[in-house]
Order: C-alpha cells, then sequence, then structure tokens
C-alpha cells in the first residue's frame, strides 16, 4: 500500500510566526498531534504537542516567567519557529506504508510530511499507519479462517 492511499490531505498550517497559543488551540480544536508549519507556502517545519510541552515547561523554558504561588504565567509569546522542527524528513505519496513506518520507528517520528514537486501534499501519522496495519492484519485474519474452513469442509 502507498503512502498517497492512507495519509491525510486536510493540512492544517501555522506559519512560523503564530504563537504557541494559537499551534495548542489548533490542535485542541482538530484533535491532532502534529501541525506542518508552512512560510509563504513552503513547508519550513513541523511541530508536535510533545514540542508544545515541552517548549511550556517552566523548568526548561528560557523565556521569562513570572511565579505566583506555584503557578507559572509567560510574560512574553513563545513562537512556533522557536520549537519547531527545522526543515522536517519528507517523504513521496509514492512511497510504501512499510517504508514509511521503517523510517518513523527508526527516527522515532511521529508523523512525516508528503512533498510531490515540492508541494505538501498530506502528512502521514502514526495514527494513519496503526489503522492501516491493523485492518491489513484483520483483512489477513478473515482470509485465513475462511481457508481453514473451506478446508476442513471439503472431503479426505
Amino acid at each position: 500500500m502507498r503512502v498517497s492511499a492512507i495519509m491525510t490531505r486536510d493540512l492544517i498550517l501555522v506559519s512560523p510566526d503564530d504563537s504557541v497559543e494559537i499551534a495548542v488551540d489548533l490542535l485542541r480544536r482538530r484533535g491532532v498531534r502534529h501541525l506542518l508549519v508552512a512560510k509563504k507556502n513552503r513547508l519550513v517545519g513541523i511541530v508536535s504537542d510533545r514540542d508544545i510541552k515541552r517548549a511550556l515547561d517552566p523548568r526548561k523554558t528560557r523565556k521569562k516567567l513570572l511565579g505566583i504561588g506555584g503557578l507559572y504565567f509567560l510574560l512574553e509569546p513563545i513562537l512556533v519557529r522557536e520549537i519547531m522542527t527545522h526543515d522536517p524528513v519528507t517523504i513521496g505519496p509514492g512511497m510504501s506504508a512499510q517504508d514509511a513506518a521503517l523510517i518513523m520507528v527508526a527516527e522515532r517520528f511521529g508523523a512525516l510530511p508528503v512533498v510531490q514537486k515540492g508541494e505538501t501534499v498530506g502528512i502521514v501519522t502514526e495514527t494513519d499507519l496503526l489503522r492501516y496495519f491493523a485492518k491489513s492484519a484483520n483483512a489477513q485474519a478473515t482470509k485465513n479462517a475462511h481457508a481453514r474452513k473451506s478446508k476442513s469442509a471439503s472431503p479426505a
């Protein structure tokens, strides 16, 4: 199966100059864990919910914080460009789902942007691949069950 058959085509884009607050809002509203970062319709990065969690950790941020009774408030915004992965690894829509999965496992990526002729045409995520492999495994199990049933029903 090719990536083009399982990728998500409905792209959710943010600008590198957007605040992390905008990115968090998009992640929540759209129910996704990755956002593609584009500037002038060109892919320049990817940001994940994990990137955002790390950026908002008061012990790790380089931004000015105001701490009041255990609560921390950012005194300046964090921008997407500060936390995104720049120039992400991309794949083509013709790549097999298996090869995409191998890259994601080897590199510990949760998603890969899909690019064709310089244009971002989709994104394939862990969820897309799990859904595909689970469906394939279920189809194979059903096929094997039918084969066993046919074999046992035939006269010896």
